[in-house]
Formats: C-alpha cells, sequence, structure tokens
C-alpha cells in the first residue's frame, strides 16, 4: 500500500517563497530550487543550470516527493559531468 501525498496550496505572498526552497512551477511543469525573489518575480534553477523567472503566484512549496526528483537529478547531472552515461 502506498501513501498519497497531497499538493500545497499556492504562496499567498512573495514573503513565503525563501532562497534555497524547493518549489513546482506551474507553468513549467517543473520542480526547481529559488535563487532569488525580487518583488513578485522569483528566479528559479534546475540542476541542469536552466534559470528562468515566474511570478510566485505560479509557484508552490514542492512535495517531499518532488524534492527527492530534484536531488535524483543533481545526481545524475553531477555524474555526467564527470563524463558517465
Amino acid at each position: 500500500m502506498t501513501t498519497t501525498e497531497t499538493q500545497p496550496a499556492s504562496f499567498r505572498s512573495p514573503e513565503e517563497v525563501t532562497v534555497g526552497m524547493v518549489v513546482f512551477d506551474r507553468d513549467a511543469d517543473m520542480v526547481a530550487v529559488v535563487r532569488k525573489v525580487k518583488g513578485l518575480m522569483v528566479d528559479l534553477e534546475r540542476p541542469t543550470g536552466l534559470i528562468w523567472g515566474v511570478a510566485y503566484a505560479r509557484l508552490r512549496p514542492g512535495t517531499r516527493r518532488e524534492e527527492r526528483q530534484l536531488q535524483a537529478l543533481a545526481k545524475l547531472q553531477r555524474a555526467r559531468k564527470r563524463g558517465l552515461p
């Protein structure tokens, strides 16, 4: 039997978003880490180096599962940089 994880609601204000937080961008349909919060906009980054900006209202906190997915992607990216397949 598996447990289901409910998706958290969107942030109510940009003050709830902090640098280093794992978030899910509903527009890009991707999980990422917050790099910077500037007004109503948030800069996000993936372990692959992809960086983009999005309005804070389009984000929600990442789930534990999504955080693990991001960690796995970071591990894969480090291995690729070392030359492993």
